[in-house]
This record gives structure tokens, sequence and C-alpha cells, in this order.
């Protein structure tokens, strides 16, 4: 199961807003002032304030008092933090008995199945209630949020409607050395798990792993559309 930490690093990264903040924090990579965001991303501060206590409830970001040269009340600046990661004591041996009992090709397409449903939750974390569609735009973040919780870092790429994604970083790179071919395709049960929870959904149109040492690349686009 995924754990109580982790859901709720979803639902706050879950919300448009709260994702442009914690995202443009990422991005400047210094202590930032509410006035400073306010300008920077066309927010009224009422409105971001909430928001922040709600990233920083969540453990995604620290607010700090700094003490101004003269006189005056002391600044509040936010900063990003990195998500607190599981250290995985003893996972991966646990991943390695596991890894070993998938052997047969009816084996691999049950882990891969399982690999879409696991996918397809994590997407639902952040994404629309069932039956609503969202744009591209929010489509997309919901996305985002879903291969970064799960350990991925990736990159995003519109062409036309179809959508690039290069993810590095992979959280299975360990694993992958010793049992390439069933972490790959664990890796793909996962990804068309989310890409076909979205709303409207995608499908995985072809997947390239390990392009490079520790980044994969996948292109994705409208159900029953050729590549």
């Amino acid at each position: 199961m995924v754990d109580t930490k982790t859901i709720e690093i979803h639902k706050a990264l879950a919300d448009d807003t709260r994702f442009r903040l914690y995202r443009y924090l990422k991005l400047i990579d210094r202590p930032v002032s509410v006035r400073e965001m306010s300008r920077r991303l066309t927010l009224h501060q009422n409105t971001i304030r909430p928001h922040l206590r709600r990233l920083e409830e969540a453990g995604l970001v620290r607010r700090e008092a700094r003490r101004p040269s003269g006189v005056g009340r002391p600044q509040v600046l936010y900063s990003a933090l990195e998500p607190e990661r599981d250290e995985g004591r003893g996972l991966r041996l646990l991943a390695d008995m596991l890894c070993g009992i998938v052997r047969g090709p009816r084996e691999v397409e049950r882990a891969r199945a399982l690999a879409r449903e696991w996918g397809a939750y994590l997407v639902s974390q952040g994404g629309p209630k069932p039956g609503a569609r969202l744009p591209d735009r929010a489509n997309l973040a919901a996305l985002q949020v879903a291969m970064a919780g799960a350990g991925f870092d990736p990159r995003f790429r519109r062409s036309g409607r179809s959508v690039e994604v290069t993810l590095r970083d992979c959280p299975f790179r360990e694993m992958a050395e010793d049992h390439r071919e069933l972490v790959c395709t664990l890796h793909g049960g996962l990804l068309e798990g989310m890409l076909g929870g979205l709303q409207p959904p995608l499908a995985l149109k072809e997947l390239k792993p390990f392009v490079e040492r520790t980044v994969c690349r996948l292109r994705a686009g409208p159900p029953g559309k050729r590549p």
C-alpha cells in the first residue's frame, strides 16, 4: 500500500494553484516572500497563504523568518523541500525474492496488469472525479504529480495531440541491473495505468527504456491513433 505520507503529498500537489506554487519555488531555488510570489504568479497574497500552509503541512515547503537589516518586522520567506523518501531498508532483498517468483509469461503478464492498476490508482489521487474531463494542461499536471510521486523526474514536451516525456532518476534502476526484462515490463504497465487513468485518457505509444544510464523516454497520444 502507498504510505500515508505519500498520499498527503499527492493531495497537496493535486490542487493546480499549489502545484504552481511548489513548482515555482523549486525552479527559483531560493527563499521567496509571498509578495514576490504574488507578483510573479499573478495571484492575490490572500489566495497564496492558505495554499502555502497546506504545502508546509505536507512537508513540501519550509517557512523562515528573516530579520531586516534595518528597522521593521521580520520578513517571512518560503522555500521548496524535497519530499521525504523512505530509506527502504530490506526492500531490495524483498524485491529480489519476489522477482524470483515471477518467471513465466503468465506471471509476467499478471505483474504488468497489477502495475497498471497501481498506475491508475496513483494518477487518480491527483486527478479529477470519475467522468470529469480536464483541459490538457491540468491533465498533464495530474500525470506529472503521479509520476513524481512514483519516484520519476518527468520532463514534458507537447507535439500536437501527443506528448513526449523524458523520465529521469528511474526508481527501478537498481533492480533493473539484475531483472531488466521484468522491471521494464512493470515500468511499462505502471505508465500505461497512469496514462489510461487520465480524463481524457492517453495511450502509451512508445517506451524506450534507458536511452541514457538513468533516463527513459515515452511517447503518448489519444487512444486508437497511430504513432
